[in-house]
């Protein structure tokens, strides 16, 4: 693994034509956040705007309708708002296939730096088969008379290799369910924080997890070969209720029927980061030995982010959560001034080391 500041040397160059990027690419997609908001806003608070002044504001409009000038400045208003709105939306597209570029090259050449042996596709992508079989992402069960939720992977870019005799894919990730509104709800003014409170007391009543804010999902997803056999589904999931309520937290975990049975381990370190559900109480024990969940914990305080991991078919799968995805430089940062390339170069060489972490090259059955 080459030194880090020569790798930063290399790519300084694009790194400053990144940065010259990111500014104008960030601009045009607050502002355009901005646009949407202002206009979901005023969709919300015209109703209650109506229900509390509608004899007063009858009346305004009333005097207001007989200036000749009423429906000019109204029409002139909507069409610069709007036109404004396009021009800003075709800036942030062209940007953002500028930036994108460059910041694909970027990443390329410093995953070649970090694990020459190992291949990157950016144009690839976990398959949704994985996805689903790994039981981290949950899909609502059919119901009579309607049609099953649909998953989809809106993020591109995975990461294939083998370390000794374990194969691992890392992929960049984003999951979106197809279903309700209640998925566009975290998006609009003043309910979002009522949705925000909501996604975190609804997850333990139902098969999704406090990692899944409106059933969505950003970030790193890895598969890799486990070093045991076992039968079963075991599911680890990051514990928020035990630091929330302590001691009430079992009790809640266990009302949680959709999902397979709790597990108690004895390891209180663990106990108190993770909560675990198994369809086989002996299997998950047998997987998750003191040593592995030592380790498990030494990952988590490495990552230093929730992680969520499960085990199926003889592999483990893992998913991290990243604010703008995995094989993405972050936004709000200064590409030249700040720690940004560090970070990720630090997240690519913790997720390609998580096999000698894990110790997943020691294979049980010999």
């Amino acid at each position: 693994m080459d030194n880090f500041q020569s790798i930063e040397k290399e790519l300084l160059p694009l790194l400053r034509k990144a940065e010259k990027l990111r500014k104008p690419y960030r601009f045009f997609k607050l502002t355009i956040f901005f646009f949407i908001q202002a206009v979901l806003l005023g969709a919300i608070l015209a109703p209650f705007f109506l229900y509390l002044f509608n004899l007063e504001f009858t009346k305004w409009i009333a005097n207001i309708s007989q200036s000749r000038y009423f429906s000019y400045l109204t029409f002139t208003s909507l069409l610069l708002y709007w036109l404004a709105f396009f021009i800003c939306m075709m800036l942030f597209l062209i940007v953002r296939v500028k930036h994108q570029k460059v910041e694909k090259s970027i990443i390329k050449k410093l995953i070649h730096k970090i694990a020459p042996n190992f291949q990157f596709d950016e144009r690839k992508q976990v398959s949704m088969k994985e996805i689903k079989k790994s039981e981290l992402v949950v899909i609502p069960r059919k119901k009579k008379k309607k049609s099953q939720s649909t998953i989809y992977n809106l993020k591109q870019g995975l990461l294939t290799g083998r370390i000794d005799d374990t194969t691992i894919q890392i992929g960049n990730i984003k999951i979106i369910t197809q279903k309700s509104i209640y998925t566009y709800l975290y998006g609009i003014p003043l309910l979002n924080f009522v949705y925000l409170a909501y996604t975190y007391i609804r997850p333990w009543f139902t098969k999704k997890t406090v990692m899944q804010m409106g059933s969505n999902f950003l970030g790193m997803f890895v598969v890799a070969d486990f070093n045991k056999k076992f039968s079963g589904t075991t599911v680890v999931l990051p514990d928020q209720f035990e630091k929330s309520i302590g001691y009430l937290a079992k009790t809640f975990q266990s009302l949680n029927f959709k999902r397979d049975q709790l597990v108690s381990l004895e390891n209180p370190k663990f106990e108190n980061e993770f909560v675990v559900y198994s369809t086989n109480q002996i299997a998950a024990r047998y997987i998750l030995s003191t040593t592995f969940m030592e380790r498990i914990l030494a990952l988590k305080q490495k990552i230093n982010r929730p992680i969520m991991l499960s085990f199926k078919s003889n592999k483990l799968y893992m998913a991290v959560q990243h604010p703008y995805g995995f094989f993405s430089l972050p936004e709000n940062k200064n590409l030249i001034t700040s720690n940004a390339l560090e970070e990720f170069y630090r997240d690519i060489s913790t997720a390609i080391g998580i096999v000698e972490d894990l110790n997943l090259n020691t294979r049980i059955w010999g």
